[in-house]
């Protein structure tokens, strides 16, 4: 299997940051570049629970967060091939996005430590990203 690109989708969690202690690994070995992704919901969502939608001065303040969160993690591949995506959107869906229409060769992601009956009402980015890849996905489970 070659490993030219990984990308690694990044939210500032405990997760976010075994997968990319994982990706540097492999980075290293097959001297890959790495693409550290953020994706922001900006978009209205609903569920059984809960509708909203973010106003413009919401929206700009989660895309400068996302933007730090990306040059902070891209300081942990120094030496390394790395670039870092922002997108607008649904998490999964702009992961499997990205992943579709780009080299991508290998996706480095951490599962989260949610219970069964929240995963079964809320979901799972890692979970959408598996089923809807393309791509191989290496889903770290954080406990």
């Amino acid at each position: 299997m070659k490993v030219d690109t990984i990308l690694v989708p990044v939210d500032g969690s405990e997760g976010s940051l075994l997968a990319i202690d994982t990706a540097k690994a492999i980075a290293q070995k097959f001297d890959s570049k790495i693409v550290l992704i953020h994706v922001v919901d900006v978009g209205t969502r609903g569920t059984m629970h809960e509708f909203y939608s973010y106003d413009p001065v919401v929206e700009e303040a989660l895309i400068k967060r996302g933007e730090k969160l990306l040059d902070k993690e891209a300081l942990k591949f120094e030496g390394m091939k790395v670039e870092k995506i922002s997108l607008k959107g649904q998490a999964g869906d702009g992961i499997v996005t990205y992943a579709d229409e780009n080299p991508v060769d290998l996706i480095v992601m951490a599962t989260r430590g949610m219970t069964r009956v929240r995963r079964f009402f809320v979901g799972s980015v890692t979970n959408y990203v598996v089923h809807h890849s393309k791509v191989p996905v290496l889903a770290i489970p954080v406990e």
